[in-house]
């Protein structure tokens, strides 16, 4: 085969595009911290990268989920606190009120105390976390309890917060109201109040008023066991996360020192070409003519 000058010119071009090929691609690895910029970087990387990337866009939205039910259940244990504080006053006035010692007018107080706390009672029914009521089941755009009748499902809200893990984020009123009787225990203490019935206030309204308060300790006992299995899933999701994002950097991130010494290397190779090509075009007779 014979060398001509074009041959060497065309072979000069040849080697200077891929030297700048080469130096543009780690000038990329360095500008953007990532090995893998492109598919055709590493074929094989890109598809561990692509899935490490789907794991840490599921495991944020985990994030979000256990996030969003610790503030659901947050409130709810506030409520039932509320609710718990609320009944136990009623216990104390229903006691105050069997004592029959008691004047006219102080169990008018008593009475009247005891209205305002059912009225509180049926606010605490229809509390809302955000825009939604806690206490409705599923349906949580209308209210579970307006003027004595109950608007409600029985059927719990599930957040998943894992592959296949799913965990009930709400109590429904048939747990903590329904159940336990509730407005049914302070109906009749207050009727028994109306008609100034003592016996009937101390033998049989304070044990059912005593059940409703134990069935509304048990419910947030439940709400404290499900906030501490919240509690320990958001920091397993957050260790996965820490993992995944180191997974990912092996995979498709860059060492800048190695990157670099690298691009340094390149341009040497670039510089040694040009002065190369210098030698290779060689003087043609228009030079000496000059």
């Amino acid at each position: 085969m014979r060398i001509t000058n074009n041959v060497l010119v065309n072979n000069l071009k040849n080697s200077l595009s891929r030297n700048i090929r080469s130096m543009e691609k780690i000038q990329n690895q360095l500008a953007t911290g990532m090995r893998i910029n492109k598919p055709s970087d590493d074929p094989t990387g890109i598809v561990e990268s692509l899935r490490l990337s789907s794991r840490l866009r599921e495991n944020a939205q985990f994030q979000a989920n256990v996030q969003d039910a610790l503030g659901w259940l947050t409130t709810t244990d506030d409520t039932l606190g509320s609710l718990t504080n609320a009944l136990q006053r009623v216990s104390e006035l229903t006691i105050q009120a069997a004592n029959g010692t008691l004047s006219s007018n102080d169990r008018a107080v008593v009475h009247a105390e005891v209205e305002q706390i059912v009225q509180e009672v049926g606010a605490i029914a229809n509390t809302m976390h955000g825009d939604r009521y806690i206490f409705g089941g599923t349906n949580t755009t209308e209210e579970p309890y307006v003027a004595g009748e109950w608007h409600h499902n029985t059927t719990s809200i599930q957040y998943e917060i894992g592959v296949g893990v799913e965990i009930p984020i709400n109590l429904t009123a048939e747990e903590v109201f329904v159940k336990s009787g509730v407005f049914k225990a302070l109906e009749d203490i207050v009727g028994h109040m109306d008609d100034n019935n003592a016996q009937a206030l101390s033998n049989e309204d304070l044990g059912a008023l005593q059940k409703a308060i134990d069935q509304v300790l048990a419910s947030r006992a439940k709400v404290g066991a499900s906030v501490n299995r919240l509690e320990m899933t958001k920091a397993r999701l957050e260790e996965q996360k820490v993992n995944f994002s180191n997974l990912q950097a092996e995979v498709d991130g860059v060492d800048s020192a190695w990157v670099i010494m690298q691009l340094k290397e390149q341009e040497a190779v670039y510089r040694a070409s040009l002065a190369v090509g210098a030698r290779v075009i060689m003087p043609t007779l228009v030079d000496f003519i000059r």
